[in-house]
């Protein structure tokens, strides 16, 4: 979260570097690169524009960043993919991108823009995995958080947050053992479980 305003001021090309970056994607992203450039542009500083729902809940959106394995190292359905954790700020854990959800965008711009932010990642935002509800160790404060897979196509190096939080791909089973945080375990079990699943195009006899 943050922290996009101080990274510009020090690396001045980043926008022109990101925007030749995307370009070179060859998948289409689901929002246009002007707007993606503009979460670059734009600080995200403060909680003037937070989200909250009627219980007064903090909304929080984030990704789980993925990758396929090769085949060759890949033994289960399960380990075919790999997924990209961040370390936590306090330094207690890893943990996936999340942040705060704001008034001006939609709830999967919010979880593109913060994993951008906290990862340095760009990919295909897919079907949401679900909601949890949350209280927050750190500010004693209930959220409602939402998260969605992320299928990396691209990674960002240096990339906003660098310089506060470490990144690597991981595991299933690793992942499970380092994240601290229940809703987040739960949230990487509905991504195992739909990778578990035949596609949808199968005829059943």
């Amino acid at each position: 979260m943050g922290g996009i305003s101080g990274f510009l001021t020090n690396f001045s090309p980043f926008t022109n570097l990101f925007e030749s970056i995307l370009e070179k994607i060859p998948v289409k992203l689901p929002i246009p690169l002007e707007k993606m450039v503009s979460y670059v542009s734009y600080p995200r500083t403060g909680r003037h524009l937070q989200r909250y729902d009627n219980r007064g809940f903090r909304l929080v959106v984030g990704c789980i960043p993925y990758r396929y394995k090769k085949l060759e190292e890949a033994s289960s359905n399960e380990e075919e993919i790999e997924v990209l954790v961040i370390s936590a700020q306090n330094g207690k854990g890893m943990l996936f991108p999340k942040g705060g959800w704001e008034n001006d965008e939609s709830m999967e711009d919010a979880a593109i823009r913060e994993t951008l932010e906290e990862a340095g990642v760009l990919g295909i935002i897919e079907c949401k995995l679900g909601k949890w509800s949350y209280k927050s160790k750190r500010q004693s404060i209930f959220h409602e958080g939402h998260m969605f897979p992320l299928l990396v196509k691209k990674e960002l190096d240096p990339w906003p947050e660098k310089n506060i939080r470490e990144r690597k791909w991981v595991t299933i089973s690793k992942a499970r053992e380092e994240c601290p945080h229940l809703w987040m375990k739960e949230a990487l079990e509905e991504l195992v479980r739909r990778h578990m699943q035949p596609p949808t195009d199968e005829k059943v006899n």
